[in-house]
């Protein structure tokens, strides 16, 4: 196998990214040379590759696929897999390599599949989003910004054109994990179970079974946890008065909120900070 020539590669990469939602690893365009290719060998992270004019090959578990102009293929992580140009007529394609913790979820909304990491005859726009990826590399701080939003404009098109929503029915939402995703991301603003029913577009003792069958707790219990959560975290920095937490977790009065902690913990807000700062940890069991 011939080594890989005639290539323009941007790499992008930082440690602390590794725990990001989302993010680039590297990207890049090529012209191959006939024959070359890659592997076989794993990568640690997804890498899709839009062909943009001639021909190649692309092995994955025990499978061969002849790929051309308007065909896309995956790499899954940790699979091995192989690809190389066609002997005649070289392909040229793009790439982008992405990971972080919610990659894989991402993917699984696509037609792309393990078993068929492959997608031929797609339309133009998903290789125009590949290249929006690599066209806005750089080093700069507003740069790489811009190269993630178009990383989600690009999963985001491949979730939306995908047909496994319509085989499964539409991808209809679970009510009950909507309901607690928008307590954990809106806690510290007024939230009601009506609201949340109407948000998820079912009636309020359907979300009240369903939350419960999931979560084993009712959603009104489940924000009032979350909130007393949310407060002992900030309880740990003792810079900050108990009106200050009440009002950054969604309490508008501190003394309701100091009955709620307790409710909860068994102590009040400044009985758990004080004995925090006693013990040198989080208190156990309360």
């Amino acid at each position: 196998m011939k080594e890989t020539t005639s290539s323009l590669y941007k790499h992008s990469m930082k440690l602390e990214r590794r725990t990001a939602s989302l993010y680039v690893q590297n990207t890049g365009c090529q012209q191959c040379a006939p024959g070359c290719g890659w592997g076989p060998g794993v990568r640690d992270h997804f890498l899709l590759h839009c062909v943009v004019s001639g021909k190649g090959i692309y092995e994955c578990r025990d499978k061969r696929y002849e790929l051309s102009r308007g065909d896309a293929f995956l790499v899954y992580p940790d699979t091995s897999v192989r690809y190389y140009a066609d002997e005649i007529d070289p392909w040229e394609y793009v790439w982008v390599g992405f990971s972080g913790l919610d990659a894989g979820g991402y993917m699984e909304q696509t037609d792309f599949t393990p078993e068929k990491p492959v997608l031929q005859g797609v339309e133009e726009e998903l290789c125009r989003r590949v290249e929006a990826v690599y066209g806005s590399y750089g080093t700069s701080a507003w740069e790489g910004l811009e190269m993630t939003a178009h990383l989600y404009r690009l999963l985001s098109h491949l979730v939306h054109s995908s047909r496994r929503q319509e085989k499964e029915g539409g991808a209809v939402p679970d009510c009950a994990q909507l309901a607690a995703e928008y307590i954990i991301n809106h806690y510290e603003e007024p939230i009601t179970v009506e609201g949340l029913a109407a948000l998820a577009s079912v009636s309020h003792s359907s979300l009240y079974r369903r939350f419960v069958k999931r979560f084993q707790i009712s959603p009104k219990r489940f924000l009032l946890e979350y909130r007393i959560e949310r407060a002992c975290a900030l309880l740990l920095d003792s810079g900050y008065s108990i009106q200050e937490i009440s009002n950054s977790v969604g309490f508008e009065d501190p003394f309701y909120f100091s009955r709620a902690f307790k409710d909860v913990k068994g102590v009040s807000p400044r009985q758990y900070a004080a004995r925090h700062r006693a013990i040198g940890k989080e208190p156990v069991g309360e």
